[in-house]
């Protein structure tokens, strides 16, 4: 028997009580009133999350009572509350065998499967709630979406199928179907979804974009054409379709650049789009036919700076493209920009902090790499930077600081852990610490160490220091076989720095 909770006014009489339902006074037996309170303040318990509280009253509720279903439901959803899932779902189990068409006990039994790692039993008990009340959307997606996580997605196309009959082709349903195509390797019938959709919403051209966008990754360069000229005649301006039908010329990359022209010209075409259009042409730019390309990108960058001015994404990739040709102070001045009008992309203080080392800049680097550090507390590189710069300036033991902590942030990148513990010696070195500079130093070399030029020199300095000058010179000359240079090559001749 269900129980109906709402709010009664409970007269306990000798034997029995009134209740006042809907203007009528009716008589309830005691039983029933005890039964109600009893269930009423075991809820009220729950509700106010006193689980621990409710616990016990539910369970004596359900003991009295085993065949009321809400009992058991209560039951379990306190059991939930208090993380015993095992026990949660025992209980909702017996809510369901009680009352197997309530919809809410299905969907709190399927949702404890799910929790719980039974995925299969979730989908069968959403399949009996899509039986049970076929005319509920909401039921078909979740199918889907369980389908899908049992690994089954011919089901849930299926559920899929049955949720878009009954409320039409929606952008979230035809987007899931996308998804489920392109996992099956059917990508004709993962680009006819996005072409339905599309053709089902004709004024939304941001559709046909995504048909355009998805037939180009796939190689369907007509088809991908084809829509964004469809995109064109509904929108003669659209930024996107004239750039991505510019990018797909035939020719020279020469004259595709030439074909850009226009449009980065154009302030009302996205940087997003432009940026996108030159990505390919960086990996070009070291080739033999590079050369013809410099004048014409670098000229496309000027414009970008021209007509995005207050975009960071403007700078940055100007900045690239000066990095890329090797002309650092140009490219110093973009990414410092860049920096300027957005902060958070640590590969622009990367390259940055990288050029200012190169060219000898050691006071900007110093402060450059201080506010690196700041904006980006866990990016080890940062401090390792700061080291370097520090250890110039004659700033030994705040380089070792530094470069302590940020060791302790790299994790997989074993060239920049070295490069730290070379700097660490280093640093060791200029506070006159000789001893333990030699001492990391040999740690390091098990660690990668005895194959780094950095580490093999410096600690040859720290024994050539301390007087050991033959184990020096062994390690000076390891040095020079990896990297070879004529500092070295003095201090082999010599035995001395």
């Amino acid at each position: 028997m269900n129980i109906k909770i709402c709010l009664l006014i409970l007269l306990p009489l000798a034997g029995v009580a009134q209740n006042t339902i809907g203007g009528a006074k009716i008589t309830v037996p005691e039983a029933e009133v005890k039964r109600q309170s009893q269930f009423l303040t075991a809820e009220k318990e729950r509700l106010l999350n006193h689980n621990e509280k409710a616990l016990e009253l539910y369970k004596k509720f359900t003991y009295d009572f085993p065949s009321v279903d809400a009992g058991w439901y209560g039951l379990a959803r306190t059991q939930t509350a208090l993380r015993d899932l095992p026990s949660a779902l025992e209980s909702i189990g017996k809510a369901v065998a009680l009352t197997p068409n309530n919809e809410w006990y299905l969907v709190y039994q399927a949702d404890l499967f799910e929790k719980t790692g039974r995925i299969g039993d979730a989908v069968k008990t959403y399949e009996n709630l899509v039986k049970l009340f076929p005319n509920t959307p909401e039921f078909y997606e979740q199918l889907a979406y369980l389908s899908l996580k049992n690994e089954d997605p011919k089901r849930g196309l299926k559920a899929l199928d049955k949720w878009e009959g009954l409320v039409g082709i929606r952008e979230e349903i035809i987007f899931k179907r996308h998804v489920i195509f392109v996992g099956l390797g059917d990508l004709k019938k993962a680009a006819t979804e996005y072409k339905r959709l599309a053709d089902a919403f004709p004024n939304e051209v941001k559709y046909r974009l995504e048909l355009a966008a998805y037939l180009d990754k796939i190689g369907d360069k007509t088809g991908a054409r084809q829509a964004y000229e469809e995109v064109l005649r509904k929108q003669p301006e659209n930024a996107t379709a004239k750039m991505a039908l510019a990018t797909g010329e035939s020719g020279s990359d020469a004259a595709k650049l030439q074909t850009y022209r226009a449009l980065f010209d154009d302030p009302m075409v996205p940087i997003d789009e432009k940026v996108k259009a030159l990505m390919p042409f960086f990996p070009k730019l070291s080739t033999a036919d590079g050369a013809s390309l410099q004048k014409t990108i670098l000229e496309l960058g000027a414009l970008l700076e021209k007509h995005h001015a207050d975009d960071a994404k403007a700078w940055s990739l100007s900045g690239d493209l000066f990095y890329h040709l090797n002309r650092p102070s140009e490219a110093l001045e973009r990414y410092r920009k860049c920096i300027q009008l957005n902060p958070t992309v640590f590969a622009v203080w990367d390259n940055t902090l990288d050029l200012l080392l190169s060219q000898g800049q050691f006071d900007e680097m110093l402060s450059t790499a201080e506010k690196a550090m700041d904006a980006f507390p866990n990016q080890p590189k940062a401090y390792y930077y700061y080291g370097i710069a520090a250890n110039i300036k004659g700033r030994s033991a705040d380089a070792l600081g530094q470069l302590e902590q940020g060791l302790l942030m790299v994790s997989g990148n074993q060239a920049l852990r070295l490069d730290m513990l070379d700097q660490i010696g280093l640093a060791l070195m200029g506070k006159k610490d000789f001893e333990a500079a030699i001492t990391r130093y040999q740690k390091a070399l098990p660690l990668g160490g005895d194959q780094h030029p950095g580490i093999l020199e410096h600690l040859g300095d720290a024994l050539a220091i301390t007087g050991k000058t033959t184990e020096a010179v062994e390690y000076w000359k390891k040095a020079n076989a990896i990297r070879p240079s004529p500092a070295l090559e003095q201090k082999i001749a010599s035995g001395k720095m």
